[in-house]
């Protein structure tokens, strides 16, 4: 079966199955339109060596690895410390049924292998982060992943729409270094475009009467940057990495 064929079926049922042929409601898994915008970006970038944090049920895999079978050489790297105990290896399960075979799994948790690989000296040219989205897991799955990829590479975000994930993302926009390449934009509620209409734009025009040194005094960065000017209102957001990232060693930006 062709991973395409695979995930067509999978959506179709909204069903996986493990290795006995047990059944469970799929969950915990990009969409079809973040599966699109991942093959999409591989199409564009043609990178070679990926790598991934999180897997779950394996349907960002079967994304990622169905768009670099058309890539010479690739290899797909995966990190997730909970595919047996919580997802009972059917992700992993999901890339064998697709005949993938250029990939390497590790179960363990991304803040302890993430370092073995920068010290062992792999570098990627794409990497995808949908693991733990408290902010400081995920800021340090981007932490290391940073000094992996080279200039040239995309890192996405997943989930940038959760709070911790999002003020994650406000701190590293920061960083001179990345630029939005692309996302997928977050469908806005009704209840929550009343209050951005209301509340937030209203204060938000308030923060401009203030000096730029006086403005993180007095009003949230959440305020003084909007999440649309930054793009932040978005499910997925995938950045490249525009520079070497040679921040001096005081740095540091509000957000």
């Amino acid at each position: 079966m062709t991973a395409a064929a695979l995930l067509n079926d999978i959506f179709r049922t909204k069903t996986v199955h493990d290795a006995n042929g047990k059944t469970y409601q799929l969950d915990h898994n990009v969409d079809t339109e973040e599966g699109k915008f991942l093959t999409g970006l591989i199409k564009k970038y043609q990178p070679k060596r990926t790598i991934e944090v999180g897997c779950a049920y394996g349907i960002s895999s079967l994304f990622i690895c169905s768009a670099l079978e058309s890539v010479e050489g690739a290899h797909h790297t995966i990190i997730d410390p909970g595919q047996s105990k919580y997802y009972q290896n059917i992700g992993i399960d999901n890339l064998k049924k697709a005949n993938i075979n250029f990939f390497e799994f590790f179960e363990e948790l991304s803040e302890l292998k993430l370092p073995e690989l920068l010290k062992s000296g792999q570098k990627y040219d794409l990497g995808f982060i949908d693991g733990d989205h408290r902010f400081e897991y995920t800021l340090l799955d981007f932490f290391y992943l940073n000094r992996m990829i080279d200039v040239g590479g995309i890192i996405v975000i997943d989930d940038t729409g959760i709070p911790a994930v999002n003020k994650m993302m406000r701190y590293v926009l920061n960083y001179p270094a990345y630029k939005i390449v692309d996302r997928v934009p977050l469908q806005n509620t009704s209840a929550r475009k009343t209050f951005d209409t209301i509340v937030k734009r209203p204060a938000s025009f308030l923060t401009k009467l203030f000096p730029e040194k006086l403005k993180y005094e007095f009003f949230s960065p959440a305020l003084i940057k909007s999440e649309q000017s930054l793009q932040l209102n978005s499910a997925m957001i995938a950045m490249q990495k525009v520079a070497n990232d040679d921040r001096n060693w005081d740095w540091f930006k509000d957000f």
